[in-house]
């Protein structure tokens, strides 16, 4: 068995210190192989736009590949770790209430990867993810954290641990609070756990932090005119106040119809396709249109780097 850690904080820093509690955990547990990858040392040539990776996925051909060639950066050596693992953790300390931007990147190109997705979808792999912050500045981490790895895996079922923690902003400062040291290694204990019971042929479930919404276990609504949804995962809620405690409710027939669910995946696609139907029908125009514009140049003409 193999668990590969995406870690996007700085080498030796609180989220590299947490994951090897977590591998040492996994190691003792069921003998895994461990590795991480450091997000922060890898070169990831950053997504251009989505129109090739999303037309070759439309039209089912699963052989295509980025843009940028295999080898002019790192991405095809980690997505190959990727798909020889059976779990995959997601980490990264908060940069102003999000995740770092390595981590941003490197999900925005996994994200229509050749037949990764598909690849994935079979495999049912074990994900999990965890966060930390120097203050309580952090709202959106572990949510995209959780997003990233259920990503990785292929299904919002492969989540079986996520937990945040906050106000550690010095550098390996994390040795010294031993509840979140141990916490990190019962994290790696039930992923572990989930491991074995794979193995049994088991299903495991999510142990995690718990949030609003059965599906990603975010803690997160939005308000929208016609009701209440989970922003991640567009599931719409029912909201009541129960003795001044607001309770939130997801219907069967609204988890059935999440963004994640096999009808929202087709939902997007064909809107994807209406888009660039729409768009050649009306090539002729936008080309002349789009003259108007690219004479407008008002870019800035950035400097020569130093080279260090």
């Amino acid at each position: 068995m193999k668990v590969l850690g995406i870690c996007s904080g700085r080498k030796n820093g609180n989220t590299e210190i947490m994951m090897k509690e977590a591998f040492m955990a996994i190691e003792e547990k069921c003998g895994a192989e461990c590795q991480l990858v450091r997000l922060q040392e890898a070169e990831i040539r950053k997504c251009v736009g989505c129109e090739t990776c999303m037309v070759n996925h439309l039209k089912g051909n699963w052989d295509f590949r980025c843009v940028h060639k295999n080898g002019t950066d790192h991405f095809y050596f980690i997505e190959q770790l990727m798909r020889e693992a059976d779990a995959i953790i997601v980490s990264s300390p908060a940069y102003n209430l999000l995740p770092t931007g390595p981590m941003i990147t490197f999900l925005n190109k996994l994200h229509a990867s050749g037949n990764y997705r598909d690849m994935v979808h079979k495999n049912n792999k074990i994900g999990a993810a965890f966060s930390i912050g120097g203050t309580d500045w952090t709202n959106f981490t572990l949510n995209f954290c959780k997003m990233a790895a259920m990503e990785f895996c292929g299904s919002y079922e492969a989540l079986v641990d996520a937990v945040h923690f906050d106000f550690v902003p010095s550098v390996a400062a994390v040795v010294l609070e031993d509840e979140m040291i141990a916490r990190m290694h019962k994290f790696g204990e039930n992923i572990a756990d989930a491991l074995l019971m794979k193995e049994k042929g088991e299903k495991p479930s999510y142990v995690g932090t718990k949030g609003v919404c059965p599906d990603c276990h975010g803690n997160m609504l939005e308000i929208r005119e016609d009701g209440v949804y989970c922003p991640q995962c567009l599931t719409k809620a029912k909201l009541s106040l129960v003795n001044d405690e607001l309770m939130v409710e997801f219907t069967e027939e609204e988890m059935a119809k999440n963004r994640w669910s096999k009808w929202g995946q087709d939902l997007h696609d064909n809107n994807i396709r209406k888009g660039h139907m729409k768009a050649a029908q009306g090539k002729d125009i936008i080309a002349e249109k789009r003259k108007k514009y690219a004479a407008y140049e008002r870019a800035v003409v950035l400097p020569e780097l130093i080279k260090e």
